[in-house]
């Protein structure tokens, strides 16, 4: 019982409950991640991180700045509270945060500026294609992410958030489409 009969009552954000998914954090099975990611080409990375910062901010009654604008600027700081969850909730997993949001930033950042870099010549050519690469590295970077928070969150595999839906067919298939007008930009002839 608390002292002060006005204060908000104190909740239990860990849960003790063995088997039971804790939504501090987006829940997602790796599959499924790093399919939406690959064929979103990356795009499901700007979700991704929205949707992570909107449970924490509830989770943790957080009244910082927007879930948008840190979906865009802040993967250092979203690796960091994942990496702080993990150690609240006392697992076991061993990663490194700060590391894996450096990968993810650098890869992400080169990967837009090679993609501003006019595609003509044989060099072009190459530089055409090194953002796709780039881009799954900065997925691969989430994705040890997506690990932690899964771990964080009581359910390891990400079983409770596995399945496709119709929503993620439509962005698999508006990817597909994008990507194989990116391909005919790429090797059709200019006029």
């Amino acid at each position: 019982m608390q002292d002060n009969i006005y204060a908000a009552p104190e909740a239990n954000l860990v849960d003790t409950e063995a088997g039971a998914v804790n939504l501090a954090f987006y829940v997602v099975s790796p599959v499924k991640f790093f399919t939406l990611f690959f064929f979103t080409l990356g795009l499901y990375g700007v979700y991704w991180h929205y949707k992570n910062w909107t449970l924490y901010k509830v989770a943790y009654n957080d009244h910082k700045p927007m879930p948008v604008m840190r979906a865009i600027f802040f993967t250092h700081a979203l690796f960091s509270v994942i990496d702080m969850r993990i150690k609240d909730t006392g697992k076991d997993l061993k990663w490194n945060a700060s590391a894996w949001a450096t990968v993810g930033v650098i890869a992400l950042v080169t990967s837009n500026v090679i993609d501003r870099i006019p595609a003509s010549g044989t060099m072009g050519a190459l530089f055409a294609f090194m953002p796709i690469p780039l881009t799954l590295v900065y997925g691969l970077a989430l994705l040890q992410a997506q690990r932690a928070i899964n771990v964080s969150c009581n359910d390891p595999q990400g079983k409770s958030n596995r399945a496709i839906t119709w929503a993620n067919c439509i962005w698999i298939f508006l990817g597909a489409v994008l990507f194989t007008l990116a391909l005919l930009g790429v090797f059709l002839p200019e006029e």
